[in-house]
Order: C-alpha cells, then structure tokens, then sequence
C-alpha cells in the first residue's frame, strides 16, 4: 500500500471509530484490524483465501492444517516475500478452496492475479471499509454530496461521427454532407451520461482502447462526474465507431462498427465487480455488450437477493446471432425497445399490439414499448397503459431511449415502483430534449425536466 493511500486508511471514519470504540491510542494499530476486519467480511470464501495470503494475515492457518494442507504450503503462505505467498498460493489453488469448503475458480496467471483479481478484491475490501463504492486507490473518507441512488451502466462506448444531410446515398453514388460532428457516444456511454445529468452516482463498465479517441472518450466521461475505475482498457487497439446521418426531420440511420474482437467485456470483466452489483440501486444493460456478457450479468444480479437492484434493459442493434435466452428475458425487470427491436428479438411473427403482452410471457416483469406518438407499457401487475405523448412533437430515437432509461431509473429509485408520476417524468424528459435538440444537444438536468413536466397531460398514460 502506497504512503498516500495508507495516510488515507489511518484518517478514515472506520479508524476513527476503532480507536474510539475499543481504546486504542495507535492509528496503525486500529487500522490493520479494521483491514483484518474486512478481510473476514469478504462475502466470496476464495476472495478471503487470496487477500489472506497476499497479505499475508495467517487468518486460514487453522483450517488449513486441520484439512492437511501441505505444511511447507502453509509456511510458504507466511513467507516474507510477497512473491513467494503470490506462488504457494496459485501453485495449491484448488486445495486451498477445498480446505474452506468453496469452490475453486480456475487457477489464476501470476499476471492475472497481480493485475486482475487482486484490485477487484481491494476494491471490494474498500467498500467493506469506507461503505462507498470508492475504489481501492481512494481509500478516501472524504465527505460526499447524497446521491438519489446508485447505477451501474454495462454497456459500450465509441467515437461518434454525424453527418447532416437530405439523403442515404444508393450504391455506387454519394450525397452531400451539410455539417459534420464528432464526439464521444455508445448507448453505455449516453446512460451513463444522461443518469450523471439527473444527479445519480454512476458507475460504467464497459470496453475502450487505449487510442485517441478512447482516452477522450474516457476524459469526458470523467468530466461527466462518472466513475471509469472498473473500465477495461485494451491495449493497442482502435476504439469501435459510428457514423450517424441526419436527415432534416431528426431521423436518422447508422453504421456501427463495435470492433468485439478485440475491444470488448467478458462475463469475468463483470463478475469481479460483483460487490459494487450488490451494493448498487439499478443497472442498466445494452446489447452493445456480447451475448453472454448480458445473460451472464443478468444471471448475477438475479442472484444478489433479498435486495438486488433493478434491471433495465434496452436492446439497441439486437443481436446477430439471434435473441437471448428465455432464462435472461426472465430477469429483466424493464425492457425499454422500440417495435423494430422487439420483432427482432422474437423468432415468431406478431403485431405491435401483441409484441409486448409476448416478452411478458417470457418472463419480463415490464415491457415498456416507445414511439413518436407516445407509447405502451405492458406489466405483468396489469392491463396494458398507453404514454400519452407530449403536446410538442416527441421524436423517439435511439438517444431519447436511453434518456428515457436513465430517467426512469431516477425515479424507481426514489418510489420503489412504476408510479403514474415515474412515467410522465420519464416522458418529459424525452421531451425536454427532443424540443431543444437543434439548440442544445446535452441531456437535461432534473430542472429542465420539470418546467416540462408543467407542460404534460395530466395523465401519463390512459
């Protein structure tokens, strides 16, 4: 542990409160057993097993002789020398779990575990330590400012290029472009954006290079007041793109190029996050991540009962490969898609009237289907309820799903439920931006969702 981060440990509340609890006089003293503490704390048994070596705190020992680990293991484990703790542990991973009675992930790299497995498990420790979800690096106990919830975006980021222009050019043709822009996007990165916007404490986990464009990407995100410390960052490979035309009428087409193969999230890049999951209100998934990624992140938050967070799901580009299991449609609490996306999910042919009442038999606790003239929400606690859409002109796009995602999020958090006024604030935020799209491109803040809220029926939907 580096000087800074120590000093940051010894003047923490949960130091503090040690030394005044049990009479100690001594910082350090306090504060390696409020480490030790924690360290027993670790909900993952193989987490315990890894800090207990690498720290080298014999908290094991006991259980270790008593299921007849190899002595000279053990007394490796206590060696002075961290790299040497580092080896006995890899070298008798799996007798160690069995010794504990938990299950053996696969045997970790010496690179691996140093770079990966390690400062997912210190980040862990530190939120066992400050109750924040701080990172390891940050120890900090420095006051924060009440957030209204906490949100993990999964999803995908990239380098935007807009064109504005009459046409989509035919084959061997082109057509003028009447402005250009460039600028950081993804529908991860737009939640993650549009919920920072709406006062959340937002977490994005997601693939970038190590380009240009993906340290821009990653500096506006920052900017944003996101945290990027669970970010992946690949090296030496080029961050994905989207070129995005503009038509006169604010619709638009794309061509998307994610670059998966090599700047993409795997289950395991997901998983090692499991304790900011856990603590978090809501998470919001795109298909912009692979196919297992969603079912296996779905599958995770599933399980973190009694009081996992609530599951927003919105598909963008469905998948080539077809669409997901039945079993990760069962555990998405809201699918937020338009009619387009939700043919594609399906393998039978259905009517926009039915398509929603279709995913709720499939498990989906809400389907909440969205377009230019408002749109439905099919609930499994009952009938069917149309959004009534605003009196300005609502243009339901890719970008005002995710507003509408991250807006809806805000409000479940604070009501706990689908409520009439969850879905008209959800609605004037989709509006707020639509009506000043060709002034003002930002997402809106709580307050300019609220002045268009004045302007809404009385009903959300009917």
């Amino acid at each position: 542990m580096t000087e800074d981060r120590a000093g940051n440990l010894l003047a923490s509340r949960a130091v503090r409160d040690y030394m005044d609890e049990h009479g100690v006089d001594d910082p350090a003293a306090a504060a390696i057993q409020v480490v030790i503490d924690a360290v027993r704390r670790l909900p993952a048994r193989s987490d315990l097993i890894v800090l207990d070596a690498v720290f080298g705190l014999g908290l094991l020992i006991a259980e270790y002789t008593k299921q007849g680990v190899d002595p000279l293991a053990i007394q490796k484990l206590q060696s002075v020398d961290l790299g040497v703790r580092r080896d006995s542990l890899r070298n008798h991973w799996p007798r160690l779990h069995r010794a504990v009675g938990a299950e053996a992930p696969e045997t970790p790299g010496d690179r691996y575990l140093r770079d990966t497995v390690e400062p997912r498990i210190f980040r862990d420790l530190a939120m066992l330590i400050v109750g924040t979800s701080a990172s390891a690096a940050t120890l900090s106990d420095a006051p924060r400012t009440p957030s209204p919830g906490k949100v993990v975006v999964v999803g995908g980021v990239a380098m935007d290029h807009v064109f504005h222009s009459d046409a989509v050019p035919l084959p061997e043709t082109s057509v003028r472009a009447t402005d250009h822009a460039r600028s950081p996007g993804g529908k991860g990165l737009s939640q993650a954006v549009a919920a920072a916007r709406l006062g959340l404490e937002v977490v994005l986990i997601a693939a970038y290079a190590d380009d240009e464009d993906g340290l821009q990407i990653k500096k506006f995100l920052e900017t944003e007041q996101i945290d990027t410390s669970m970010m992946k960052c690949v090296h030496g490979e080029t961050t994905p793109q989207t070129a995005v035309i503009e038509f006169p009428d604010a619709e638009s087409a794309a061509v998307v190029w994610h670059n998966e193969g090599a700047v993409s999230l795997t289950p395991q890049d997901v998983h090692q996050y499991r304790a900011v999951l856990a603590a978090c209100d809501a998470v919001l998934l795109t298909f912009e991540v692979p196919q297992d990624v969603l079912s296996s992140t779905l599958n995770l938050v599933s399980g973190l009962r009694p009081n996992r967070p609530v599951t927003v799901v919105t598909p963008g580009q469905p998948y080539d490969t077809g669409p997901p299991s039945g079993q990760a449609f069962a555990q998405i609490d809201y699918l937020v898609a338009h009619s387009w996306e939700l043919r594609r999910l399906t393998y039978y042919r259905q009517s926009s009237n039915h398509l929603g009442e279709s995913f709720l038999r499939l498990g989906v606790q809400s389907v909440c289907v969205l377009g230019n003239r408002g749109g439905t929400i099919y609930s499994q606690t009952g009938p069917p309820r149309s959004i009534s859409p605003p009196p300005s002109m609502l243009k339901e796009s890719s970008i005002t799903r995710d507003l509408f995602c991250a807006a809806l999020v805000a409000r479940l958090v604070e009501d706990h439920s689908l409520t009439d006024d969850a879905v008209r604030w959800a609605t004037a935020a989709m509006a707020s931006f639509t009506e000043n799209y060709s002034n003002d491109r930002t997402f809106p803040d709580r307050d300019r969702i609220e002045q268009m809220l004045q302007a809404l029926p009385g009903q959300a939907w009917q």
